[in-house]
């Protein structure tokens, strides 16, 4: 059984370890040096830049059918400035150049397809009226998508965070209050959960679904950044009367992630149901 993911950073990686093991498994990088690594680790790397068309039919051309697909790309901001070129031009760019029926194409989105809510709970069936361009960007991508195969699952993460990631852990430590919010919620879903779900999404059909991925904890985001000020002994947080959060910044939205779909239809029991077993020991 072949398996392909293209984007192998924060959940790709950790998803091809896993799978290397029983599975041929092939993962796209644009580094010669990570392609090392991928060796080192089974995995057959395949290197390609996502944004160069030139480069990707290039490294496609010769790999074979796959029975599943994943695509995890992020946003190297470091390198790339245009979030659309990278999210919704270079998922056309690899349609394009594939050549073989698509059997299972799980695209990794965010739920930063949504706008603010207030704090109220919502599902996959809430509107999506993303502020900000890596939202839209995602939207875009889950709707090229639908129109591109009928064989998709889309997988809405909320916020990311495991191993070195610690979401805003930086800003707290520096004390720079001013760029928090400490109002509304703060919804979040381990590495390791995250990479479970992908995981139990390809051993099933595809489902023409999307599924938001979510610990079904939000925590308040005060209680998140005082949790982790805590931690490295910075004592209670003094927040200013005023904020320097920008108004289309995650910080000034609020709402509360759902989480039923996904336990019930990917039939998973998390690991960490809550941001304080996620980062026990970590701090």
């Amino acid at each position: 059984m072949n398996r392909l993911i293209v984007g192998c950073g924060f959940l790709g990686f950790p998803l091809a370890q896993q799978w290397a093991g029983t599975q041929t498994t092939y993962a796209t990088t644009r580094s010669n040096e990570r392609a090392v690594e991928f060796q080192a680790e089974g995995i057959f790397p395949v290197i390609c830049d996502i944004t160069d068309s030139t480069s990707v039919q290039q490294a496609l051309k010769d790999l074979p059918q796959m029975e599943t697909i994943v695509c995890a790309v992020g946003m190297d901001r470091s390198r790339y400035s245009d979030i659309r070129d990278v999210y919704v031009k270079g998922l056309q760019r690899f349609f394009d150049a594939w050549k073989h029926p698509i059997k299972h194409f799980i695209y990794i989105s965010s739920t930063g397809v949504f706008g603010n809510f207030d704090g109220q709970w919502i599902d996959e069936s809430a509107p999506t009226t993303p502020a900000r361009e890596g939202g839209k960007a995602c939207l875009e991508a889950e709707r090229l998508i639908a129109q591109t195969t009928e064989n998709w699952t889309v997988l809405r993460m909320a916020g990311l965070y495991g191993g070195h990631r610690i979401p805003t852990r930086q800003i707290v430590e520096q004390k720079d209050w001013g760029k928090l919010s400490p109002s509304g919620y703060l919804n979040l879903i381990h590495q390791t959960d995250a990479v479970n779900a992908i995981m139990a999404t390809a051993q099933r059909k595809p489902m023409g679904q999307i599924i938001h991925c979510s610990d079904g904890n939000p925590a308040l985001r005060k209680d998140y950044y005082q949790y982790i000020a805590d931690q490295v002994e910075l004592g209670s947080i003094s927040w200013p009367e005023e904020s320097k959060v920008d108004a289309q910044s995650r910080s000034a939205n609020s709402k509360r992630i759902g989480n039923q779909k996904m336990l019930d239809m990917l039939e998973l029991e998390l690991v960490h149901p809550d941001f304080k077993s996620g980062l026990a020991g970590v701090l």
